[in-house]
């Protein structure tokens, strides 16, 4: 890690210098005590661990049966992608789009990028994480968002139950299991390196550069 990099405080600006954490340590701002970062207490690759197993489910969240639905005989099934193709006929293109690159594309992508990231650093190789995957990481999980394509959903399963007969398929359950493991994979993804000297469990100043 260079001497010259430092860790800007999100709420005041103040520059901090940077050190490794233990599990469970936080880092505060000396100026107003803002955290700055909070090690994961379920270990150093928790991140590395979630995001794999999200890259393991993926093609079976894509290629699964999502959910199907019937009536009088007649079933319908539908896949991940399913949706977008229904969107983009129907003269919804935007949207479809957006639900491509925010409930597909992207958190795979971001799962790559974790795996990525984390492999690196448990490889023992120099890793930046001011640097290019960290900061891939953190602009793509603004785009990331397959939780709600779950909720959403499920939101559709309990008002169509009553009017189709519908089930929900594996590759939905293979998307869910994607979901959780992206959101712990992005939470335990907080720097190995953080400001301060001083490594605390409580809401302690860290020391400024």
């Amino acid at each position: 890690m260079s001497p010259t990099h430092r860790l800007s405080c999100h709420v005041c600006g103040q520059e901090h210098r940077i050190v490794e954490l233990l599990s469970g340590e936080k880092a505060h701002c000396v100026r107003c005590g803002a955290v700055l970062a909070e090690r994961s207490r379920l270990g150093p690759d928790t991140a590395l661990v979630f995001s794999i197993t999200g890259l393991v489910l993926a093609p079976s969240a894509a290629l699964l049966t999502f959910v199907s639905a019937g009536k009088l005989g007649a079933v319908r099934i539908s896949h991940l992608f399913t949706g977008v193709g229904s969107l983009w006929e129907g003269g919804m293109r935007s949207l479809a789009v957006l639900v491509l690159l925010c409930g597909g594309l992207v958190p795979f992508t971001l799962l790559v990028v974790l795996a990525a990231a984390c492999t690196r650093s448990r490889l023992g190789l120099v890793v930046d994480r001011l640097g290019a995957l960290s900061r891939t990481a953190h602009v793509l999980e603004h785009w990331a968002i397959p939780e709600v394509q779950v909720l959403a959903v499920l939101v559709a399963f309990m008002k169509l139950g009553s009017v189709v007969n519908v089930k929900i398929g594996p590759g939905f359950w293979c998307y869910s299991a994607m979901a959780v493991s992206l959101l712990i994979a992005q939470h335990s993804f907080d720097s190995d390196f953080v400001t301060g000297p001083t490594r605390t469990n409580e809401p302690e100043s860290a020391a400024p550069p």
